[in-house]
């Protein structure tokens, strides 16, 4: 047997296979990949498909609150996971950030009143997590139009940006991490968000990594227990 990684790509316009590649780099282990927009009824069972050793869920165009079979199907999946049910570590990124927050009882809203993107490169401000201890300013792409309003209970901040209170959760207890930009990014992404990609610099590719990096080593912990 050899660690699972999952990854759960819920794009809806365009696979995102270079961060997919950023997320499994590295890893050891054996990997699997969910395409459920694009390639429709592909994605892990509610009620079956556990034995992952860490799952993470990117960022998709759509929002937490639309009305999609596969959204309702993910969201029935990662219930047992939220729980505590099924102790799996988790890494929610953009929409799979706000994800885990809507349905761990959290409030996601619009960031701007006129519903527009907020998209570049900017700085997270991380503090008081397990995933990253100690106090580290990131250097990270961001591109959404929606935020995390409230904290879910049993979960607490760890990363914030202006205008972004809650950049970043972890719960309190269990193995479970989300945050709103985007450390998976890379030159296609950022075309397709109307960000230069020569502003994906040296500083920003190290942030990303000791941030993927430390969720792939909280895997490989969890996995060796």
């Amino acid at each position: 047997m050899t660690p699972r990684l999952w990854v759960v790509d819920p794009s809806v316009i365009r696979p995102e296979d270079r961060g997919v590649a950023e997320i499994l780099r590295d890893w050891p282990g054996e990997s699997r990949l969910f395409r459920p927009a694009l390639r429709p009824g592909d994605g892990p069972e509610p009620g079956s498909g556990y034995e992952a050793d860490g799952v993470v869920l990117m960022g998709s165009a759509l929002s937490v609150h639309d009305s999609q079979p596969w959204i309702a199907q993910l969201s029935a999946w990662l219930r047992p996971i939220l729980s505590g049910e099924r102790p799996i570590p988790l890494l929610g990124i953009c929409f799979g950030h706000q994800l885990i927050a809507h349905l761990a009882g959290g409030e996601v809203v619009f960031l701007r009143s006129d519903h527009e993107k907020r998209t570049g490169i900017e700085y997270s401000a991380l503090a008081g997590g397990r995933l990253l201890p100690g106090s580290l300013s990131l250097r990270v792409a961001v591109s959404h139009r929606e935020r995390v309003g409230s904290i879910p209970a049993a979960y607490r901040v760890v990363a914030s940006r202006p205008g972004v209170e809650i950049d970043g959760l972890e719960h309190e207890r269990l193995p479970i991490f989300s945050f709103q930009f985007h450390p998976e990014a890379g030159p296609e992404f950022a075309r397709h968000a109307g960000i230069d990609p020569a502003l994906l610099d040296q500083e920003l590719k190290e942030h990303a990594q000791l941030l993927l990096g430390a969720f792939r080593g909280q895997v490989l912990t969890s996995y060796k227990r």
